[in-house]
């Protein structure tokens, strides 16, 4: 297949994922603000909705992927770069219309806009990716999880129309969606850059097991609004194979000398979390606390994500940053985690410890963005 000519460096496509990384740490630092009581008549579901949008779609699908398109083909093309571009209108304007209407005409309008326009990106990725090596395989699996995602932004309307939004269903497919969008093409896509990084040779079994312990722990999930035992066994078999897979890819990352056997050793924990969290007692735990469901979504995108799109940039950061970084988000994670038990140890609210360590988590993430946003000369891919 012809391609158009590569036209489009990498720096220039790095500006948009970071300052939507900070403007979405802005506003989740304002949200834990707004939790300690300070504002008043503050919209908190809106705020959360904008935040939670900025921060999936303009910063984590846009690095992923940037480090993508750039690893596995030989570049943006400027068609491709166009639809990239239309991409980030469509978050700038849902940043805005979520705080300012919520789920509304405008806000779903351009999230339908970015998801369509989002499906012929990645069919161009598709058509790009070189054939005949078997990681390009686990991009395009992830490419099919994005697909597979957009099934659950489809069944809010009909769910909406028939007067189900309180049903256990309009949830799941909100779950869904997020599942497969952090479990799918994130997970997957991040894999497959950290193989090619450790020169390790996946084989098609190894994709199809990956593809098949994502489907399971969709199960995760389904405990939220029912209770079978069926749905705890899929979770903990779907669980239980995705740590076995990611086991056998334990050679080539622990011999590695650079950063990237770290963030295997994260991935590595986050299969054993999973684990534990197949535990009936653990997923009730979870599934009775909201502070643990965010802290499981915090694991995965600060604990995890984040670092690991911090790592592909060529300029090392500070060891004393990593440290900082890395303790805030411990701390919030334990905050979270722990709340009753904390909070007897504080003189002030556990509000307002969450909010501390939030904020430490937004200076790092603004100091990191803003060094590279501000600095567009310095090569930010490996």
């Amino acid at each position: 297949m012809k391609t158009d000519p590569v036209v489009i460096s990498p720096q220039k496509l790095w500006q948009y994922p970071l300052l939507f990384g900070v403007l979405g740490a802005i506003i989740g630092l304002l949200l834990r603000y707004a939790y300690t009581g300070s504002i008043s008549g503050f919209p908190f579901k809106n705020v959360l909705h904008s935040h939670s949008h900025v921060l999936l779609l303009g910063f984590l699908f846009n690095a992923l992927l940037i480090l993508v398109w750039t690893n596995f083909t030989k570049g943006f093309d400027k068609v491709s770069y166009n639809y990239y571009i239309a991409l980030q209108v469509c978050v700038a304007v849902m940043l805005v219309a979520f705080i300012l209407q919520g789920y509304a005409f405008y806000s779903i309008l351009f999230s339908t806009l970015h998801l369509w326009i989002s499906y012929i990106l990645l069919i161009r990725l598709w058509k790009r990716l070189t054939k005949n090596k078997v990681v390009h395989q686990l991009v395009k699996l992830g490419i099919i999880f994005h697909f597979i995602s957009s099934l659950g932004p489809y069944m809010l309307g009909p769910l909406m129309v028939l007067e189900m939004k309180e049903s256990p269903w309009y949830q799941q497919s909100i779950f869904f969606y997020l599942h497969f969008q952090y479990f799918g093409i994130f997970f997957v896509w991040m894999l497959a850059v950290l193989l090619q990084k450790a020169e390790e040779l996946i084989t098609k079994k190894h994709i199809v097991i990956i593809a098949l312990s994502l489907v399971l722990l969709f199960a995760h999930s389904l405990d939220y609004s029912f209770d079978h035992w069926v749905i705890q066994v899929f979770g903990g078999l779907g669980s239980v194979l995705l740590l076995v897979v990611l086991l056998n890819f334990k050679n080539a990352f622990i011999h590695l000398h650079n950063k990237y056997k770290y963030i295997y050793y994260i991935i590595l924990f986050v299969g054993v979390v999973n684990i534990v969290g197949s535990i009936p007692s653990i997923a009730n735990l979870v599934i009775e606390s909201r502070f643990m469901l965010i802290a499981w979504l915090h694991l995965l995108f600060l604990g995890m994500y984040i670092p690991f799109i911090w790592m592909t940039f060529t300029r090392k950061l500070n060891p004393l940053l990593w440290a900082f970084y890395g303790s805030m988000v411990l701390f919030s994670e334990i905050f979270l985690v722990f709340p009753k038990m904390l909070s007897q140890w504080f003189s002030i609210s556990l509000m307002w410890l969450l909010f501390f360590t939030y904020l430490g988590v937004t200076i790092s993430i603004c100091f990191v963005h803003l060094i590279f946003f501000l600095k567009p000369r310095i090569k930010i891919m490996l």
